[in-house]
């Protein structure tokens, strides 16, 4: 894959509503609490109680002031107790305080960014493939569900387009897009054309629309072909006639890679409701909300962390989205990212997706970039 300069990932984070997040000020000892007690959940699922915290490095506070300290985190809505007698759970709210201003710059392992490249090397010359390793290596380092949003077909950039005769009346399109993205359709036409007549098709088509995507194609052979038909000869009129019918909107659902469904499983957060693990599976088997979700990430810039509640659709209540697109040449053409419950260890995955997002971006942009 080409090289690409790589710098502290943007982020920002979402709960729904209407996007406003209020704004909590926190001394230096509530901000290290707070952070002890996210750490400690992170890792055990359970909730973290004074003594655990006073236990955590850099922390020379005694449990009654760290008690009195996550007492008024209470107050503010960062933390939560399950019932009177136990420990403290990070709410949404310290979710998104903690993305927004206490995890260091994330980055990702070298070791690991090794082994991704490693792993996807072998994937270049089939897209599928390629998008498939990203959901894996996604999932793998991170123990959570990765999730590639394939390139949806109106944001290809068009390379070239080639016609092939597969009977009087049936001929094969193909699409190739700049990235190598190949799309095939079979259409109908109603006087027989050779192949002759179809490579010369293709080489007009070719040459006048290569670097254009499909709406700026359409855009331009409809208006072409509203013009007095009269004025275009056989092959042209066929030329434009074939290229509008091999460019018009795809209606297929967009494609979506989704590896680790099951790794939500163990997850503490779902273990008190069979059920909402069941109707996570099952989203995550449909697709369709996955698709919304990560199709909203397309009007983003940089990695979006959506939190809890901000996620609509059955199951993602209790879960957290870490995002974000890829494209070429100023062009997204899709997302990708990771789902997992809403203790999730967000640096790491804010590293993992804006490394992959860039490699993804490097590929389809093609060498020369």
């Amino acid at each position: 894959m080409a090289e690409r300069k790589r710098g502290k990932p943007k982020y920002r984070t979402s709960t729904g509503g209407n996007g406003e997040q209020e704004t909590i000020a926190l001394g230096a000892r509530e901000e290290a609490i707070l952070k002890s007690v996210i750490r400690e959940h992170v890792l055990t699922g359970e909730p973290i109680g004074s003594r655990t915290v006073s236990r955590g490095p850099r922390l020379d506070l005694s449990p009654a002031t760290i008690r009195s300290v996550m007492a008024d985190l209470e107050e503010h809505g960062l933390l939560t107790r399950p019932h009177a007698s136990a420990g403290r759970l990070p709410t949404t709210k310290a979710y998104r305080l903690y993305v927004d201003r206490l995890i260091s710059p994330p980055r990702i392992n070298a070791d690991q960014s090794k082994a991704i490249d490693a792993a996807l090397l072998g994937h270049h010359g089939e897209i599928t493939d390629l998008l498939e390793e990203v959901s894996r290596q996604l999932s793998r380092f991170s123990n959570q569900v990765g999730v590639v949003l394939a390139p949806e077909i109106h944001r290809i950039i068009v390379e070239h387009l080639e016609f092939v005769r597969l009977d009087p009346h049936r001929v094969v399109a193909i699409l190739v897009g700049r990235s190598g993205v190949v799309h095939n359709r079979i259409l109908q036409v109603d006087a027989p054309i050779e192949q002759s007549e179809l490579d010369d098709i293709g080489r007009y088509l070719s040459a006048e629309f290569r670097g254009r995507t499909l709406p700026e194609i359409r855009r331009i052979l409809e208006h072409r072909l509203s013009e007095d038909r009269a004025a275009y000869d056989l092959l042209l009129a066929r030329s434009l006639e074939l290229g509008r019918r091999t460019v018009e909107a795809e209606t297929a659902e967009a494609e979506v890679f989704v590896e680790g469904a099951l790794k939500l499983v163990g997850n503490p957060e779902f273990s008190d409701d069979p059920g909402k693990i069941r109707e996570l599976l099952a989203m995550l088997e449909r697709k369709k909300t996955l698709v919304d979700l990560l199709s909203r990430v397309l009007r983003q810039e940089g990695v979006q962390v959506v939190i809890g509640e901000g996620n609509s659709g059955e199951g993602l209540a209790r879960c957290s989205v870490v995002a974000a697109t890829y494209g070429a040449d100023g062009l997204v053409m899709g997302t990708l990212g990771i789902v997992g419950p809403t203790r999730m260890e967000y640096a790491k995955a804010i590293a993992l997706v804006d490394y992959l997002a860039q490699l993804l971006s490097s590929y389809f942009s093609g060498p020369e970039n």
